[in-house]
């Protein structure tokens, strides 16, 4: 039938609960449901809705810069539950802040199998959106504050999740990293590379890159990361962001990023292949 290759488009609204905010700061209720047809059902999260929004208020985490600046937002997301109740296709339809973003992100690829949505008693596929609420109160003030005095990083999280990220991160203080390819650096086989190599990238930042005002002013230091997409012929034809610090700082890595010129593709097998590439920007206060 037609209706097997139908994907069901359901949006799941999250928003406060009677204006209280949850102890994290991420409140969640479902306001409804949009069903297209009468054959279809939705697909559930195991255990209800309300076993959904507990996982998110346990999981997420406040970012603890925007909580030191007293800064609230929204984050909407939408992602594919698929036949096999995987949750799939996760992705940003409207950011709050980079570090919210992550997190929002990582809560939701880390969600558990659900039951898929089906049409006339077949599992099909369903695109769902939510948008996840950012809300301070005292106590998420009150912490931030003293991870503050404790000299916490700019990049950390208030409190704790049951969730580890799938992918750890792994960073080189000084290179650049082939992420994607198994290439080993030869005559045949190489990674891209920067014109002039890495010192020369690393003059380019030295030379071009301006110190965001307000990052000064808060006193934020740190490495922006991206992972870059350099194809056959040098182009950078895809930019993604590792790694945020300061959503000031993060615009201008990228722009800076957008700026640079052809690099050198990288070899395999002796011939010119794409590949990613991780590119650290630093971000170092005068001295």
């Amino acid at each position: 039938m037609i209706y097997k290759c139908l994907i069901l488009t359901i949006i799941l609204f999250i928003s406060s609960i009677s204006g209280i905010t949850a102890k994290g700061g991420i409140s969640a209720k479902l306001i409804e449901k949009q069903k297209t047809s009468e054959n279809m059902s939705a697909p559930q999260y195991i255990g209800g809705d309300s076993e959904l929004y507990k996982f998110l208020e346990s999981n997420i985490r406040y970012p603890y810069i925007l909580a030191q600046i007293e800064m609230e937002g929204e984050v909407e997301v939408k992602f594919t539950i698929e036949k096999d109740g995987e949750v799939k296709n996760v992705e940003i339809v409207r950011g709050f802040d980079p570090l919210a973003d992550d997190e929002v992100m990582r809560v939701v690829k880390a969600l558990p199998k659900w039951s898929p949505a089906k049409m006339d008693e077949e599992a099909i596929d369903a695109n769902l959106k939510l948008v996840i609420s950012f809300t301070l109160n005292d106590e998420l003030i009150a912490q931030a504050q003293q991870m503050k005095k404790d000299g916490a990083a700019d990049d950390t999280y208030i409190g704790s999740s049951n969730i580890q990220d799938k992918v750890p991160e792994k960073e080189n203080a000084e290179s650049i990293e082939n992420v994607s390819n198994d290439i080993k650096d030869d005559s045949l086989n190489k990674a891209p590379q920067f014109p002039g190599g890495q010192e020369a990238l690393a003059a380019y930042f030295k030379n071009n890159l301006k110190y965001p005002k307000r990052a000064i002013q808060m006193k934020i230091e740190g490495r922006v990361i991206f992972k870059l997409l350099v194809s056959e012929e040098g182009e950078i034809t895809k930019i993604m962001l590792y790694k945020s610090i300061f959503r000031d700082c993060d615009e201008e890595a990228f722009y800076l990023v957008k700026k640079m010129p052809k690099w050198i593709p990288g070899l395999k097998d002796g011939n010119p292949a794409a590949m990613e590439v991780m590119v650290p920007i630093p971000f170092v206060l005068p001295g």
